[in-house]
């Protein structure tokens, strides 16, 4: 290598080395790693927490997510309160959905959370399902909540780092210095869907992650964007656990009105 080719190499490596998660990122490249080892080197984001994304594989759709907790008998309950819409529009308060974590701590949008109740409110019904220390049972699908929705993308299989590059990024009403990494996954096997990834980290925004791609086999590739998000989330459901199990003795209460 020249020596202009090197100064021009190591000026790159500086670039994407500016944050932890690009340092960490750079020091990949043409080494095997996981997806899940990718997103867990983010940035955790914080209680109060709430971010809008437009996803989607073929068809988009927005999702909120809002992170919060609330005093229960063994400590702090964390929650995750979500609701769906149209992109670009608001979203239906009657897809209001509260899922309590058995976790001590947030991590990433690939992280699958172990759950400890579900919580729904659609027009005036209030639910409550999945809740096993309250005496209900739990189906396997009910078990772990995971953000980004689609199953075939918690894929734990080896990836390999393919590049590691700064970029600039206009999302979320404003343009966001990012570090785009690019990873390839191995020969498909089994059920596996997964291809390849590409990941667009930027600093200040909870998860740490601005945009998001996936190529699928066989399915149209999965779309992430961050659309909004803030740092002030307040539950739509004010009651906690605890009032929401004796409102529900049965699993279910309407609300007269």
């Amino acid at each position: 290598m020249n020596r202009r080719s090197f100064a021009l190499a190591m000026s790159g490596t500086l670039a994407v080395a500016a944050t932890p998660f690009a340092a960490f990122a750079a020091s990949l490249v043409g080494r095997l790693t996981t997806q899940h080892a990718l997103f867990a080197a983010l940035p955790r984001p914080r209680r109060g927490a709430w971010l809008r994304l437009v996803m989607g594989s073929g068809v988009a759709y927005q999702k909120q997510i809002g992170l919060g907790s609330e005093a229960g008998d063994a400590g702090d309950l964390l929650y995750v309160e979500t609701q769906i819409g149209l992109p670009g529009g608001s979203c239906n308060p009657n897809t209001l959905k509260k899922t309590y974590l058995r976790a001590a701590r947030y991590s990433g949008l690939m992280t699958e959370y172990a759950v400890a109740a579900n919580v729904a409110r659609s027009g005036n019904t209030l639910t409550r399902w999945g809740d096993v220390a309250a005496g209900q049972t739990a189906t396997r699908g009910d078990e772990y909540l995971r953000l980004l929705d689609a199953h075939y993308l918690y894929d734990s299989r080896p990836c390999v780092v393919e590049s590691v590059a700064p970029a600039t990024l206009h999302v979320a009403g404003a343009t966001h210095e990012t570090t785009h990494v690019a990873a390839s996954f191995r020969s498909p096997s089994g059920d596996a869907r997964l291809e390849h990834i590409e990941l667009w980290h930027t600093t200040g925004v909870p998860f740490g992650v601005a945009r998001y791609r996936a190529k699928l086999r066989g399915i149209d590739s999965f779309e992430l964007t961050l659309e909004s998000y803030g740092h002030a989330f307040k539950s739509d459901i004010s009651a906690s656990l605890a009032t929401i199990r004796a409102m529900t003795p049965n699993g279910m209460s309407v609300e007269n009105g």
